[in-house]
């Protein structure tokens, strides 16, 4: 009869614990390379040539006669362990982001931008 009720036990706990996979991805997706900013020269490159390369932004901010468009991508990969007594996650967050400053000509002033390597280009 123990021996029952430990394998019931036993298997009653294999079967609450688990592991679990976790990926959530926010902001707009960039599917430009770092290499695209080369292309950028301040005073010449409009408003319209960065919308052409990167698509809509995330963000549009004014501030008097300026106005920026701001990108972010954020990504969050995980994986995880889920027992009864013990729980463990493995998360992973990879942020990119780029904003493009422009005078009240629609021509760029200035720029920052990072992009982080994909870690998994060979999964699309």
């Amino acid at each position: 009869m123990k021996l029952i009720y430990l394998a019931s036990m036993l298997t009653g706990l294999l079967l609450v614990s688990g592991c679990a996979q976790y990926q959530n991805t926010r902001g707009v997706e960039v599917t430009w390379q770092a290499s695209a900013l080369d292309s950028l020269q301040r005073g010449e490159t409009t408003r319209a040539d960065v919308l052409a390369l990167f698509g809509p932004p995330s963000q549009v901010i004014t501030s008097g006669d300026e106005t920026a468009l701001y990108y972010l991508n954020e990504r969050s990969d995980g994986t995880g362990l889920v027992l009864v007594v013990y729980n463990r996650l493995d998360m992973a967050t990879r942020y990119d982001r780029a904003i493009f400053f422009f005078d009240r000509r629609d021509r760029l002033t200035d720029y920052s931008a990072v992009i982080q390597p994909s870690h998994d280009a060979d999964s699309h």
